[in-house]
């Protein structure tokens, strides 16, 4: 009877563990391993790794002659299986590396032996009193969840780099309104997670309207792939910069890159908005205001926000601005910021409550990088 519950608890942790928590970075592995030639189905995967996983915990248990008085303990090698699949590396893409595991392996195997031979010797020589099969099968389920806790422990669960191929996954797919919706900590700082994201707002043409409402780090350079600090390990880079221009010939920096092809028009309209937030990533706002002012194209009333809240900004903190643009409302807005900013002396504390009512505006991102 343990052996059956050992046998669905097993089966069930590892097709949800599969199919609902690791999924895309088994989709991120498997494209890069294969060079893009093959590509990872979440069902199909969960199915296939869960019956070749069961298939060895039979194999082991038929190598043993079902010697192990504990049946939960032969799940501990495909379990080990299991964390060093999804142990994955976010450098993967420069190679895969078995790492830890090459002493780790060895040594857990080494021991579960031990254990495994100690189960063994003990099996025949139970007391007449038998345990009652409740009690038998309870001992192999808290074993089964020492398995389970260790199959967390040393896989990847980095929940950053997890938000951050859920979402890089979705965009691959073209589910650019999903990989909005991905939920990610204010307090994350990943460059990557900023260029997926303007780049998922761009192809739904609202990256001046909304870029600032998400933690935005890394500066203008997050905008597109550099291949270290910033990279997509599943889209492939080149298709982000022909959206934008045309890949470049030779390395230069985000806004190098996009003035350059501006000016030897290769651009394609996302390129205006990616060029415009770069200058407001940089906190130049005066080079920001120059862009729009040298379109003659633009037209001030119809900007998306986040360019009008850049606007307010510059008109209130240039004397001799080189254009003036106010909004009744906006002003309020700003004008209500400020006094937050000024009535708390501490600026950590002031941003705080600033972001309460304005944490999704330029003029918060603005303020906290000063």
């Amino acid at each position: 009877m343990a052996e059956i519950a050992c046998a669905i608890v097993f089966c069930i942790f590892t097709f949800a563990y599969l199919f609902f928590y690791q999924a895309d970075l088994l989709t991120m592995e498997q494209h890069v391993l294969s060079d893009g030639l093959t590509k990872y189905n979440r069902t199909i995967g969960a199915v296939i790794i869960t019956a070749i996983l069961l298939l060895l915990q039979q194999g082991v248990d038929a190598a043993t002659k079902r010697t192990i008085k504990m049946p939960a303990l032969t799940y501990f090698p495909p379990a080990m299986l299991l964390a060093m699949l999804t142990d994955i590396s976010p450098s993967i893409d420069h190679g895969y590396s078995i790492g830890k595991w090459a002493w780790l392996a060895p040594l857990l195997l080494t021991a579960w032996g031990v254990a495994a031979y100690v189960s063994a010797r003990h099996k025949d020589s139970d007391s007449p009193k038998q345990k009652t099969i409740v009690q038998t099968i309870w001992e192999n389920i808290l074993t089964m969840a020492a398995l389970y806790i260790f199959i967390g422990a040393t896989a990847n669960t980095d929940r950053v780099f997890h938000e951050r191929m859920k979402m890089e996954v979705m965009v691959a797919e073209g589910k650019y309104k999903d990989a909005l919706n991905v939920k990610t900590s204010k307090a994350d700082k990943d460059s990557t997670i900023t260029m997926l994201r303007a780049y998922a707002l761009a192809r739904e043409g609202k990256m001046g309207e909304r870029l600032f409402e998400y933690r935005v780090y890394g500066g203008s350079e997050a905008l597109l792939p550099n291949g270290t600090t910033v990279k997509s390990l599943l889209l492939p880079k080149y298709e982000i910069f022909r959206f934008v221009a045309k890949p470049a010939v030779e390395k230069m920096g985000v806004t190098q890159y996009l003035k350059w092809m501006k000016k030897h028009r290769y651009a394609k309209k996302p390129l205006r908005d990616y060029l415009l937030c770069a200058y407001l990533m940089d906190r130049k706002i005066d080079l920001f205001v120059k862009e729009l002012v040298d379109d003659k194209e633009t037209e001030f009333e119809k900007l998306p926000k986040h360019y009008r809240e850049a606007l307010i900004l510059y008109n209130h903190i240039r004397s001799n601005p080189m254009v003036s643009y106010h909004n009744d409302i906006m002003d309020t807005d700003y004008t209500d910021m400020q006094n937050i900013l000024r009535s708390v002396t501490n600026k950590k504390e002031a941003m705080s409550m600033a972001g309460k009512s304005y944490g999704n505006t330029y003029w918060y991102y603005y303020f906290s990088g000063k």
